[in-house]
């Protein structure tokens, strides 16, 4: 029997948790880029400049939530210190005979480091955000880790294209413990 493909089509459901309370936000989460650092390198025998990933490097993450109306919870995100934003959602999809449903959930230590309250408008939404800078990472789907990043403890992990968590920091901790 072959492989059905499965094709995954939108998010059908999500939950925020801060410091592993649920919340009250109804709204969306911009995740962070996942940017690599990079070196710019030239000289004898190169043809021109050429920007090299520095392995288990990431340049600085931000994530942003928008909620419809700055509510006392939205205004208790500013405070100082790191704190825990957690989304869980279902992705829902398509395969050959029936629908389909992944877990997802992204788990991030943040700092917000700034929030807009929005517009107040009569009858309108006030469109809040918060910006926060992300220090540790973690996106499982169905329970298998995708991205593990914790910037101040030198973890960078990344499943690669054959399935495997690839640890790209792992001989350069061992070495330097």
């Amino acid at each position: 029997m072959a492989n059905t493909v499965q094709i995954p089509e939108v998010v059908c459901n999500l939950r925020c948790y801060y410091d592993n309370r649920p919340t009250p936000f109804t709204g969306d989460l911009t995740l962070p880029v996942l940017a690599r650092t990079t070196q710019e390198i030239s000289g004898a025998g190169i043809a021109g400049p050429v920007a090299v990933p520095v392995l288990g490097s990431i340049a600085s993450m931000q994530a942003e939530f928008a909620t419809r109306v700055a509510s006392p919870e939205f205004f208790a995100v500013f405070s100082h210190g790191r704190h825990t934003l957690e989304f869980r959602g279902v992705i829902q999809g398509s395969a050959a005979t029936a629908s389909v449903q992944w877990n997802f959930s992204c788990v991030m230590s943040v700092a917000c480091v700034s929030i807009t309250p929005g517009t107040l408008t009569r009858g309108g939404e006030m469109g809040a955000t918060a910006q926060f800078e992300v220090f540790d990472e973690r996106i499982q789907i169905d329970g298998i880790v995708y991205v593990d990043i914790s910037k101040l403890n030198d973890i960078c992990r990344i499943r690669n294209a054959d399935g495997v968590l690839v640890d790209e920091l792992e001989n350069s901790r061992k070495f330097l413990q």
